[in-house]
This record gives C-alpha cells, structure tokens and sequence, in this order.
C-alpha cells in the first residue's frame, strides 16, 4: 500500500477526481499499479501566507532511497500541481518517507 498525503492551501474543486488524478501520475512517476494508492488530501486555508504553497508527504514501502528518484518524482509532481492547480513549482514541497520494512526468519 503506498500513502499519499496532500495539504494545500488551495481549495480544490473536485476533491474525488484531483485525488484520481494524483494516483495516477503517482504510478506513473513510480512505476506502481495505481490500485494500491491511498490518498489523503487535507485543506489548510490558514498557511499564513498569501502565495499558494503545496506539501506533498509520500510514504512508500520499498521506494528508491537516491536522489534520481527522488528528483525524478519531484518534478512530475511540481509539473502535475503547477497545471492543475496554478501553483508556481517551486512553492511545491516534498517529502518521501520509506519506512524499512522488517524482515522474517524462519
């Protein structure tokens, strides 16, 4: 399961379709089958600041822990948040998180 968590302070218009959207330039950009994506997008529309910013926290298991990857992903979604909705790339913030995954014996 790979955990998407979104806070803008950008009201979005058609949370369920922006939400269909993410998920799939996330298999996209990560190259996952897009039924395995959960999506939480939260509105803050008391960020403190006038210009519109987005943070984006991507919790992965397995994800890639180098920097190509990383970039690679940061600027589809700096491209995907900019064209849909109208926030300049490089207000985009994001964070990858791939916790370890723990290993059995047998």
């Amino acid at each position: 399961m790979l955990y998407l968590l979104l806070l803008v302070n950008v009201q979005i218009a058609d949370e369920a379709e922006f939400a269909r959207q993410f998920s799939k330039i996330s298999a996209q950009a990560l190259e996952k089958p897009k039924f395995q994506f959960t999506t939480n997008i939260t509105y803050n529309r008391n960020t403190g600041t006038v210009e519109a910013p987005i943070a984006c926290g991507l919790t992965i298991l397995g994800f890639p822990d180098h920097e190509d990857a990383q970039e690679k992903c940061s600027e589809i979604y700096a491209d995907f948040f900019s064209e849909k909705l109208d926030i300049a790339k490089e207000r985009v913030y994001i964070r990858f998180h791939s916790p370890s995954v723990p290993t059995t014996s047998r």
